[in-house]
């Protein structure tokens, strides 16, 4: 019998916030009461009460839930109630999980007060269908806080949760920088440093020994709890890579620069980096630390450093020169009757013959020759031909603007529809104004029609981004180009600039008994699709 069941009652509450430290909210406020009052009416005798603010429905990595799930382990807990079955979770996969496996193995009753979900009474059927529907919104709602995210980033403004050592949040304006006087001065003195010369191990060193707070300790100072962990550490150690860091961000220069990561999916959360060139660059959005001169001097510097200063020749194709067997291609020396020859050769045919079978050797001077005239017959052709570049851009600023931007917005529109009908359906089954079996039919249809869609949506806003990509590398491209028009040889700087990569293949015998060989140079932001 019911009554005879002891129930050691937990009720869970769960809100998704933007930071988890907000302590409780009014809306978990109003569920625990709705909770405690269900409870009183019910004869519940509540043990426990579980709370997790700010946390995702779409995971169940949550202190509390993890807490409560101690418990059902140790015998603690018996029966869990939430307001309704998304307070548990959106991920419907997950959440079937729980109300159907585990809490059953576990003989633990759970109840979804709004939903009527009470899994002691065979009425659950429903419960599947309701997890879909909620995980159907967490997919809506992670499409729109990305979309949301990438305008503000289009827009210049500073969306990131940490803001960058030597910059603070405006008081005004979370979402804009304003400089942090209090250590503008460290920045400064670090990039002076470098234009001076100075390396950032070096650098590091001069900064520990000035007994100057690393970043991590000065924002623990300032009250941030990220760092809490530091806490026995020497707080002024400064690393070589914090510092590279520093003197490589554009943030330092007045620019923002967004989108250098990416979330995987709406469930995992999973970060993966996003290629340079695709980032997003807003120029002048906040008050510069150091000058754009200054900045693309140190770059220069940094650039310069990477190459020995005791060789007669500079290694300008470090790391990006490749052997057809896909192995980078080294520098190296030999003295020959007195004159020392340098050339780059591929260590892969020595060390592993059967990847690369053939030796692969070229002189510096030739690679150098070679590479300094593609590089000054593109800018030249560039030049004068700007009419025709132009064309070009003008021509991908049309398809731009007849883009997909309707189709879009009319895929969006009926993906919203279907949201609106699932719900309304769940509402006519609740109603009993349709059938259990129909209800079943209808919502499947509804997210199969509607997984087409944001498939296809997807594919729409791949081909938007590719156009929008293109223009951004074409104005890269005359950019940098532009830089260097006045150069009358080849510099690391041009190199790094413009080169993506270059490849060097094997001889080949022509026709007639010729030796012949190919240097692919891809360049930055030139592509196949250009």
């Amino acid at each position: 019998m019911i009554e005879s069941i002891l129930y050691k009652t937990a009720i869970y509450c769960r809100l998704s916030l933007d930071d988890g430290s907000l302590g409780e909210s009014g809306s978990i406020q109003t569920q625990k009461m709705m909770l405690e009052k269900y409870c009183r009416d019910n004869n519940f005798t509540i043990k426990e009460v579980y709370i997790d603010d700010g946390y995702s429905g779409l995971n169940f990595d949550r202190p509390a839930f993890k807490r409560l799930i101690a418990d059902i382990e140790s015998g603690k807990i018996n029966l869990v109630i939430t307001k309704d079955l998304s307070r548990l979770g959106r991920d419907y996969l997950q959440t079937g999980y729980y109300t159907e496996q585990y809490f059953p193995l576990h003989n633990v009753r759970y109840i979804a007060v709004n939903d009527g979900v009470d899994t002691l009474i065979d009425n659950n059927d429903i419960a599947p269908f309701k997890n879909i529907l909620n995980d159907m919104y967490a997919k809506d709602l992670s499409r729109k806080v990305k979309s949301a995210k990438r305008q503000r980033a289009l827009n210049g403004l500073f969306i990131s949760a940490q803001t960058p050592y030597g910059y603070i949040k405006d008081p005004t304006n979370k979402n804009h920088l304003i400089v942090d006087e209090d250590v503008r001065h460290v920045i400064e003195l670090i990039f002076n440093m470098c234009v001076n010369g100075k390396g950032a191990p070096t650098i590091a060193k001069v900064l520990e020994e000035k007994g100057i707070l690393n970043p991590a300790a000065y924002k623990t100072l300032k009250g941030s709890t990220r760092f809490a962990k530091l806490q026995g550490t020497n707080h002024y150690k400064w690393k070589a890579v914090t510092v590279r860091k520093i003197l490589t961000d554009m943030v330092y220069c007045g620019h923002m620069e967004n989108g250098k990561y990416k979330v995987e999916n709406y469930k995992t959360k999973r970060r993966v980096k996003v290629p340079e060139c695709e980032h997003i660059v807003v120029k002048n959005t906040h008050e510069a630390i150091v000058s754009e001169e200054t900045f693309e001097t140190v770059q220069t510097v940094l650039s310069a450093r990477h190459y020995p200063a005791h060789h007669e020749h500079e290694n300008l194709f470090k790391s990006i020169l490749f052997c057809e067997c896909g192995k980078r291609m080294a520098i190296a020396h030999k003295v020959r009757n007195n004159k020392k020859d340098t050339f780059y050769k591929c260590a892969n045919h020595e060390n592993n013959p059967h990847e690369c079978p053939r030796s692969n050797i070229i002189q510096y001077s030739q690679i150098k020759s070679v590479i300094e005239k593609e590089i000054f017959d593109l800018m030249n052709k560039l030049k004068h031909n700007e009419k025709a570049f132009e064309t070009f851009v003008s021509k991908l600023k049309k398809e731009e603007s007849k883009d997909k931007s309707s189709e879009i917005k009319k895929t969006e529109s009926r993906i919203n529809t279907l949201i609106k009908i699932a719900s309304k359906l769940y509402e006519d089954y609740a109603s009993d104004l349709i059938n259990e079996r129909t209800y079943k039919e209808l919502l499947l249809r509804n997210k199969q029609e509607q997984d087409l869609l944001e498939q296809k949506l997807q594919s729409l806003r791949n081909v938007q981004e590719n156009i929008t990509y293109k223009l951004m590398r074409l104005d890269q491209l005359k950019h940098e180009f532009n830089r260097f028009l006045d150069n009358v040889e080849l510099s690391s700087d041009m190199v790094n600039s413009l080169i993506e990569r270059i490849e060097l293949s094997y001889y080949t015998k022509t026709e007639d008994g010729k030796k012949h060989r190919r240097i692919i140079i891809k360049y930055k932001f030139i592509d196949d699709s250009l």
